[in-house]
């Protein structure tokens, strides 16, 4: 086989890394008509011609990329990649040094093939792999302990498979079930504004080293463990949408939903008035159609034009800046009277591959600190718009999912096919604007904060869910009311958890009782997950 043989060994070499998969019986049939002896002639010239797509096809399928179904269903999406942003892809993928260390590794092998049996090598490599995968110790097979607490063990029997406890998981969720109402002798409605933003996660914030901004500070509640579920835009906003039902499969939440999960339309049956705003055009892959057709907010976009733009999306649209179209937005809204109002708004400004006119570099490793600050500085400018008003608002802060910067063994820097941890646990918090604060001479505490006078942090593994739990109890016992029935901490203390479950269309990622993760890939097994 001679230079196969170096191929196959680091594929080995790279699965026990950690780096990829490693289908051992095709790589094993590919080593063995590889290894077949046959004469010279057309045979031979015809194996060598057919092993080539046959050994990038293998490691294609070999390695966590998405498989070539999902590609071919984002082929359009794709195509609209700006040229500069695939240079950059490309980059990240393949680096010089990583070349370099291909040809220094090539090199060593030539000068060694005629001292070593490498086929004998690669061929115990490719054994290797079911053999290890059989010994107890072996950590993808300790299965013990994932999903929920109370299903991973049967009644004095084995450990349950993870099929059989996720299939558990998402039972349990489907009964789970929010009716958003109001007291009759609560306090007047309060506004709902709900910040859903792209690419922002606890990891990402620690990548660039503002992993406590002051913005958070200033809220009521910060969630520090709160999963969004989802790795990509448009299964996150409905997610959020749908957030008043448990978890739902990630096919489900397309398929469509009980009545009851619509959040914004139970919020109209409320009195409320329902409306959405984003800070791009809402085309690519059809992400604001999915909001009308799949969130419940059919004919509430309003325009967004008028703002100023900022900087431009991937594909070469144009991102309105985030102050400029929420100050838009508050001063229409203080115009409308007293009538209650719930907004949706979605800012891709993080988003990567953004270009941000003015600026040296247009790598987006480079470019996401600055985008960020920015960010937070609309934000925090906005929040002191809301409060100057007066007027009763809750504010929800939900990022949509992470923007995957420091990347890891499986998947390079900006990828999310694999919805981990560092992708999915976002900064999510909550804040009461317009709250009469007991003074110290009243000898009262805040309903909201603390007597430190700081945000209480949700360290409880928490969803959408337990968000909107919060937010229907508000409007249950307002806050707002003269007397309220319960503090903060009161209220927070009872809210539903939710076990870490994420997913996309062909991956899924769960967290064991140990804290240990378990990742499934298609129809592959389920392995161990180490972030």
């Amino acid at each position: 086989m001679h230079y196969w043989n170096l191929y196959f060994l680091l594929k080995v070499a790279l699965f026990y890394r950690g780096y990829t998969g490693f289908h051992w019986e095709l790589n094993l049939a590919l080593g063995v008509a590889l290894a077949w002896p046959l004469p010279q002639g057309h045979w031979r010239r015809l194996r060598n011609v057919l092993a080539w797509p046959a050994a990038l096809a293998l490691l294609y399928h070999d390695s966590y990329l998405p498989p070539p179904a999902r590609v071919l269903s984002q082929a359009q999406a794709l195509l609209g990649f700006s040229a500069d942003y695939w240079l950059e892809l490309l980059q990240r993928l393949f680096s010089p040094t990583l070349a370099l260390a291909l040809v220094v590794i090539a090199l060593a092998y030539a000068l060694l093939a005629q001292r070593i049996r490498f086929a004998t090598l690669a061929l115990a490599g490719i054994l290797s792999v079911p053999l290890v995968a059989l010994l107890p110790s072996n950590p993808a097979n300790t299965l013990a302990g994932v999903g929920d607490a109370s299903a991973t063990t049967a009644a004095d029997g084995p450990p349950a498979t993870p099929d059989a406890l996720l299939q558990a998981f998402y039972t349990e969720q489907s009964q789970l079930r929010l009716q958003l109402q109001t007291d009759a002798n609560a306090a007047p409605p309060f506004d709902i504004i709900v910040l859903h933003v792209c690419s922002l996660s606890w990891d990402d914030m620690e990548f660039v080293g503002l992993h406590n901004p002051a913005l958070l500070a200033r809220f009521d509640v910060v969630f520090s463990n709160f999963n969004s579920a989802a790795s990509y835009s448009g299964p996150a906003s409905l997610r959020v949408l749908h957030g008043t039902c448990g978890q739902q499969p990630h096919n489900q939440i397309y398929a469509g939903e009980d009545a009851a999960c619509y959040a914004f339309p139970s919020l109209e049956k409320l009195g409320y008035q329902t409306q959405a705003l984003l800070n791009h055009d809402g085309l690519y892959e059809d992400f604001a159609a999915t909001l009308e057709k799949k969130g419940g907010l059919a004919g509430k976009l309003l325009p967004n034009q008028s703002a100023t733009v900022h900087m431009q999306n991937f594909d070469g649209s144009p991102i309105y800046n985030d102050y400029a179209l929420l100050s838009q937005w508050w001063k229409q809204r203080l115009a409308q009277g007293d009538a209650p109002v719930a907004l949706y708004y979605n800012t891709i400004s993080l988003h990567d591959g953004n270009r941000v006119p003015g600026m040296t570099s247009r790598r987006s490793l480079d470019t996401y600190k600055p985008r960020l600050a920015q960010l937070l500085a609309d934000f925090d400018q906005f929040i002191t718009d809301l409060e100057k008003a007066q007027r009763p608002v809750v504010l929800v802060l939900v990022p949509e999912h992470g923007a995957a910067l420091s990347g890891d063994k499986m998947q390079i820097s900006g990828m999310r096919e694999i919805p981990n941890p560092h992708i999915t646990l976002v900064p999510t918090a909550v804040k009461l604007i317009g709250l009469k604060t007991p003074s110290p001479a009243e000898g009262a505490v805040s309903p909201t904060r603390g007597t430190a006078g700081v945000p209480l942090v949700v360290d409880a593994p928490m969803s959408y869910l337990g968000l909107f739990a919060l937010l229907g109890d508000w409007l249950a016992d307002s806050p707002y009311a003269a007397q309220p029935r319960q503090t903060l901490a009161e209220r927070v203390e009872k809210l539903p958890g939710t076990r870490f479950v994420a997913e996309n269309a062909d991956v899924i990622t769960m967290r064991n009782d140990a804290g240990q993760y378990m990742l499934k890939s298609g129809n592959d097994p389920w392995i161990r997950y180490t972030p």
